[in-house]
């Protein structure tokens, strides 16, 4: 760790440490104060200097300049000068659910890469619950989770493992009664699904004020999934395809997005990852240990089959050309106005890790041509706009829960800088981010 950042650290937790108070019942307070600090304006894309701000009961009570108002005596006080106030960040393509165990393997990584928030694409509504009911007894200390439970696919589906596999025999709104009953926040839908199906799926979101997200299916027009509603595409699967031969669809496809409000999570770390089959650096020594056993075997064999399809120099020479033409696709849709999040679909690729990949793909989203400002928004208050959150998340506002990341840099000036976090705040409560 260089010792800039080192001393950034040392200094936040000794003032932590003096400035921390008990109250009477031996409880921490619910008073958080931060001092002088610079808080950035993700909405507007600027640094508001000089800023307190106050966090109670969970949420931020105020933020300006010298708050005065009654300070508990058993409150806790950071010193933020010459430091950075980020909203907490979200993952938007995350695969959590599927381990019972998940939520304690994975809640700390996520919270000392900043992860306050993730979208949980395909899993199991029960352990969701488990995972939700942990966090609001205190049992656990995590990042909120929005999630769809199993993905509805053809029928056969192209995974069996949580998915819901329809076709035309399917009583659908039977299976979508169950999954909004047993608690999903939305419906995933992935490859194989039919027409009739996905309308079937419109028509009841329409009717129960639910949203469908997830692949573009084979057997249906990326124009006809956007025009039935669903709210945001994963991946660039189709859609680079379609790049490559056809600019004019494109720019069609771009535009309906644009007004149907459909959002696209591009996860372009899986496909660079797909470049670097031979690059042993890939493998995070440091993160082996958030990797369950059965998903780091799973890896290995995936990726060995990887290597046996693409031997020759020119296979290689084509994936790389593959990829330049996907962060240019990117570029192109986020040009024309097409509202992008931050996902980086861990369980579902390969060496995908949890937590340093999120910042991957910033720095992947920039690469593409994002601004230093737009790309932070991806992970922060676009997220919360797709979901209709914004009451409770994704930017310093009053009223909004204390989620927020104390940076030592700011990352308006390189996105890079997101890597400099000294403390993670959750709901008011401080996480200390040890070294990665």
């Amino acid at each position: 760790m260089p010792f800039i950042r080192f001393y950034f650290l040392v200094v936040l937790f000794v003032l932590l440490d003096r400035c921390k108070v008990v109250n009477d019942t031996g409880h921490e307070s619910e008073v958080l104060i931060i001092r002088g600090i610079n808080v950035i304006d993700v909405i507007n894309g600027k640094i508001i200097p000089d800023q307190d701000v106050v966090v109670k009961d969970k949420r931020i009570f105020f933020v300006g300049h010298s708050f005065s108002g009654n300070i508990p005596a058993a409150s806790i006080a950071i010193d933020g000068k010459s430091k950075y106030l980020c909203p907490g960040l979200w993952d938007m393509h995350f695969h959590l659910c599927w381990d019972r165990n998940n939520d304690s393997l994975l809640f700390p990584i996520l919270l000392k890469n900043g992860i306050t928030g993730i979208r949980d694409m395909g899993g199991d509504l029960n352990i969701m619950h488990t995972f939700r009911k942990r966090l609001k007894e205190g049992r656990q200390v995590g990042p909120v989770i929005f999630g769809a439970g199993p993905m509805i696919d053809g029928n056969p589906p192209v995974y069996r493992d949580f998915s819901l596999p329809v076709d035309g025999n399917t009583n659908m709104k039977v299976v979508l009664d169950s999954l909004k009953n047993s608690g999903a926040d939305f419906f995933k839908t992935y490859s194989l699904i039919k027409e009739p199906q996905l309308k079937a799926i419109s028509t009841y979101c329409t009717k129960n004020k639910m949203r469908f997200a997830g692949h573009l299916s084979e057997y249906i027009d990326p124009e006809i999934s956007i025009a039935l509603g669903q709210k945001s595409i994963e991946h660039l699967n189709r859609l680079d395809d379609i790049w490559t031969v056809d600019r004019d669809r494109i720019n069609r496809i771009g535009r309906l997005m644009i007004d149907h409000k459909s959002f696209l999570c591009p996860t372009l770390i899986t496909f660079q990852l797909k470049t670097q089959v031979r690059d042993s650096s890939i493998v995070k020594k440091d993160y082996t240990q958030y990797i369950p056993a059965s998903l780091q075997e799973e890896w290995e064999v995936t990726w060995a089959k990887r290597k046996e399809r693409h031997v020759a120099l020119a296979d290689w020479e084509d994936l790389d050309k593959l990829f330049i033409s996907q962060l240019e696709l990117v570029n192109h849709l986020y040009t024309m106005g097409v509202p992008i999040l931050a996902g980086s679909d861990f369980a579902g690729m390969p060496y995908v890790y949890p937590g340093i990949s999120l910042h991957q793909e910033l720095n992947l989203l920039v690469k593409a041509g994002l601004s230093n400002e737009e790309a932070l928004k991806t992970a922060t208050i676009n997220p919360v706009i797709y979901m209709d959150e914004q009451e409770n998340y994704g930017s310093i506002t009053v009223g909004k829960y204390g989620d927020m990341l104390v940076l030592g840099s700011n990352p308006l000036d390189n996105i890079s800088n997101l890597d400099s976090i000294g403390l993670v705040i959750v709901k008011g409560k401080i996480i200390e981010r040890q070294q990665r």
